[in-house]
C-alpha cells in the first residue's frame, strides 16, 4: 500500500459518491415534475438542492486526489491530453453546476412563494428552459467523457478534449430528440 494507491482508491470513491448524488437529483427532479402539491414539489426541490451541495466538494477531491497521482508520475505529465482534458472536464461541471445553483435557488424562491398561501395549493406545472433541462444530462456526458479519457489515457490533447466534445454532443442531442411536453406545446405561441 502506497500514497498513489490511497489517493486513487479516494478518487474512485468521489466518483461513486458523485454518482449517487447524480441519482438523487435526477430523482428528485422527477418526483418534483409529478408532484401534486406545491408542499410536495419544495420538498422534493430541496432534496435537489441538498444532494446537489456535494458536487463541488467531489470536484474538489477529484482535483486534489488527481493532482496529487499526476504530481508522482512527474512534470510531464500536466500536459497529457488525459490531465488536460479532466481539468477541462472539472471546469465545465463546476460552472454548469454553478449556473444551475443559480436557477435551482430562484426556482426555490418561487415555490415557496407559491406555498406561503398553503403548501396543499396545487403543485405549478413548469416547464424549464432548454439549457436548465439539457445541462444535467449534458453532465452526465462530461463526466463520462472524463471517465473514458482517465482509463484509456491519450497523450494527444485534441484527442482527449475531442472525447469531451463528442460526450457533450451525443448528450447534447438525446436531449434534442425528446418530444416537447403537451403542456409546454398548449403554452407556445406557435398554437
Amino acid at each position: 500500500m502506497d500514497a498513489y494507491h490511497i489517493a486513487l482508491f479516494f478518487h474512485v470513491v468521489t466518483l461513486v459518491v458523485a454518482a449517487g448524488a447524480t441519482a438523487v437529483t435526477k430523482l428528485a427532479v422527477g418526483r418534483r415534475i409529478r408532484a401534486r402539491t406545491v408542499g410536495e414539489a419544495l420538498e422534493w426541490h430541496d432534496l435537489l438542492i441538498s444532494a446537489s451541495r456535494l458536487f463541488p466538494a467531489c470536484l474538489a477531491l477529484f482535483l486534489a486526489t488527481g493532482g496529487y497521482m499526476v504530481s508522482i508520475v512527474g512534470a510531464q505529465a500536466w500536459s497529457s491530453g488525459f490531465v488536460i482534458a479532466g481539468l477541462a472536464g472539472v471546469i465545465l461541471l463546476l460552472a454548469s453546476r454553478t449556473y444551475l445553483g443559480i436557477k435551482a435557488k430562484g426556482l426555490r424562491q418561487v415555490l415557496a412563494r407559491i406555498a406561503e398561501n398553503g403548501s396543499d395549493a396545487p403543485a405549478p406545472r413548469l416547464i424549464p428552459p432548454r439549457l436548465v433541462a439539457m445541462l444535467p444530462v449534458v453532465n452526465t456526458g462530461i463526466a463520462l467523457a472524463v471517465v473514458f479519457d482517465m482509463v484509456t489515457k491519450p497523450a494527444s490533447i485534441p484527442l482527449a478534449l475531442g472525447v469531451i466534445a463528442i460526450g457533450i454532443a451525443v448528450s447534447g442531442a438525446t436531449t434534442l430528440q425528446r418530444p416537447t411536453p403537451v403542456v409546454a406545446r398548449a403554452l407556445s405561441p406557435e398554437s
